[in-house]
């Protein structure tokens, strides 16, 4: 069975995906941040001077987001 290939998110894309604000992003991954999420997914290293996120793995983070709420 093949592997499915990787999608992958830039910044730009990340912001529309989640509806959220560049800054807000950084938020959720800076650890001195109060807005900090461990649970955000972690970057893909692309080159020296290029990022991206795993889309399934964003996904499963929303998911996780949309779980926690439904539970409370």
């Amino acid at each position: 069975m093949a592997k499915k290939p990787y999608v992958l998110l830039r910044m730009d894309d990340l912001c529309e995906k989640l509806q959220l604000s560049r800054a807000t992003l950084y938020n959720l991954m800076r650890k001195s941040s109060k807005y900090y999420d461990p649970s955000f997914p972690k970057h893909v290293k692309l080159t020296s001077n290029s990022v991206a996120w795993i889309e399934d793995q964003i996904d499963e983070w929303i998911e996780s987001k949309m779980s926690a709420a439904q539970s409370s």
